[in-house]
């Protein structure tokens, strides 16, 4: 009796040390009712004869429907989880890291996001192709398809196994699967479920457990480096040597290089979220320590993923920067000197 005792007190122990539901450690796993997602509209699930498993007739825009709100709030309750809204159709309270796609989905708005399936209608100018796309930097099996719409997930897509053409089973099991450590290893273990391609180790960070949501120097996302091997794979020209002119001047803005431990760039030391550096090792929490000539500059220090109310889906309103605001734009936060 004793014995059966400690067996079961063994086992709720261990159920808590690997409780799948703490948010604080593995936000993106999900539990609860089913029936929240799985069939949050009518006709989302079908059930086909001969014991085969259910399908899913809205599967091409079911990241949409999940992650959408007809209100303002960007974290909503789903099924007994906290769930992070990326689409609003009204304008959004505290736009969540990655920004909203309320922006690109608003009248001429193809400049301040990615017109992602189910979101908007395909971009007048670049007709579904990535502006700067190189095949030869873009690490999935079957490439980037113009043919075929920007997607949440999938070879067209930035989330779940890129080497998986179809969105929905990129993904396919990643929120009943274990997500930590966050070491790239699976889509599950990756950032944000950015893995990019089965032969390649997925994106590693920090999660903010409110994505963001009330970000301050003390408390936010932590990036790496590898952020930006993931924005490669569809806008690789950006990158090129022969293009960012790395022995002299710079065609475009550098990225994946330290910023600077000179001149003006030293006086940028506490972070702040409106231009997030990129760290060299992964961080285990938020710090609100910026080092020059280690810390590193990201896409994302400049720009959101989806989508922004500015051009270029910059995280500020480029054309209305005054040198005499110091610190007011992301520009002049590391370029403090301007």
């Amino acid at each position: 009796m004793q014995q059966r005792i400690i067996v079961i007190i063994a086992f709720l122990i261990l159920c808590i040390i690997l409780n799948p539901f703490d948010t604080k450690s593995v936000l993106a796993v999900v539990g609860g009712d089913c029936d929240a997602c799985h069939v949050l509209y009518p006709g989302m699930m079908e059930k086909t004869f001969r014991a085969k498993p259910f399908q899913y007739v809205k599967r091409d825009i079911f990241c949409v429907n999940c992650h959408s709100n007809n209100g303002s709030d960007t974290i909503q309750m789903i099924g007994g989880n906290r769930v992070p809204i990326i689409f609003n159709n009204v304008k959004p309270v505290r736009p969540l890291a990655g920004g909203n796609f309320y922006y690109v989905a608003r009248d001429f708005g193809d400049r301040k996001g990615h017109n992602v399936d189910g979101v908007t209608s395909i971009d007048s100018k670049f007709r579904g192709f990535p502006p700067g796309y190189d095949r030869s930097l873009d690490p999935s099996l079957t490439g980037y398809n113009p043919a075929k719409p920007l997607a949440c997930a999938g070879s067209n897509g930035c989330h779940g196994n890129r080497n998986i053409e179809d969105p929905f089973e990129a993904l396919f099991g990643t929120h009943h699967a274990v997500a930590a450590p966050i070491d790239g290893s699976s889509t599950a273990k990756s950032y944000r479920f950015l893995k990019n391609a089965s032969t390649v180790t997925g994106v590693v960070g920090f999660e903010d457990n409110e994505w963001n949501q009330k970000s301050s120097s003390e408390k936010h996302n932590e990036y790496t480096s590898s952020m930006d091997l993931l924005c490669v794979g569809c806008h690789g020209d950006f990158h090129k040597k022969d293009r960012t002119k790395k022995e002299g001047l710079w065609f475009r803005h550098p990225t994946g290089v330290a910023l600077p431990n000179s001149g003006e760039y030293v006086n940028y030391k506490t972070y702040n979220p409106d231009a997030p550096v990129a760290r060299e090792i992964p961080l285990k929490s938020s710090s609100n320590e910026v080092v020059p000539g280690r810390d590193i500059v990201t896409c994302l220090s400049c720009h959101v993923a989806h989508s922004s109310p500015y051009e270029s889906i910059l995280r500020w309103d480029y054309d209305n920067i005054e040198t005499e605001d110091a610190g007011k734009g992301a520009c002049l936060i590391c370029h403090t000197g301007k």
